[in-house]
């Protein structure tokens, strides 16, 4: 399991991830494991990525290897990317794309939060995107992150300090996070 959090506050925007691995009942904590990324930088945008360790490489490969395929500047741009990732993730990455049989349209198994110098997106494995203009959380622990991050945001604290509060929150409280935090800080216009 994974806890992301991204704030925006005061032409800052940061996003934070706890950094154990699980691997069912195993909890794998950072000392553990070399390099292990649940945020990743691409273009002008960071991703932080919750769910299967797998997916999460997948994305991590591509970032490095084809970053031109990620425009990731407005809520319909993410939409579009994720549109045109599909394909590519069943031929080349082999992704199971079924999740239950009531689901309204093909998985690409992807979760995860977006930040840049437009806000703070959240993409859906059925590529729903949404932005949000505060803060927000997602993965295990994402209730306890969000309100740490509620409690603090209309104080003096930055948005490096919001969402590394949602993160602790999370890794304090929830069994699939832990710490230490990896955070991104991006300047926004």
């Amino acid at each position: 399991m994974t806890v992301i959090t991204a704030a925006i506050k005061n032409g800052q925007v940061s996003i934070s991830s706890d950094t154990q691995l699980n691997f069912g009942s195993l909890k794998v904590h950072a000392n553990y494991v070399h390099n292990r990324k649940k945020i990743f930088q691409v273009n002008n945008s960071a991703i932080g990525i919750t769910g299967w360790s797998a997916t999460s490489q997948i994305l991590e490969h591509l970032t490095e290897t084809q970053p031109e395929l990620f425009n990731l500047n407005s809520r319909w741009e993410i939409f579009e990317t994720l549109l045109s990732l599909q394909e590519k993730l069943k031929d080349d990455y082999f992704i199971e794309t079924n999740e239950d049989s009531d689901q309204p349209v093909e998985s690409n198994q992807l979760d995860g939060l977006i930040v840049n110098e437009n806000g703070i997106f959240q993409f859906s494995s059925y590529r729903e995107v949404h932005q949000y203009e505060k803060f927000w959380s997602i993965g295990s622990g994402r209730r306890f992150a969000l309100g740490a991050m509620h409690a603090l945001y209309d104080t003096k604290a930055s948005a490096q300090e919001i969402a590394e509060a949602g993160a602790k929150a999370a890794a304090e409280f929830d069994d699939g996070c832990n710490l230490p935090l990896k955070t991104i800080v991006l300047d926004i216009a």
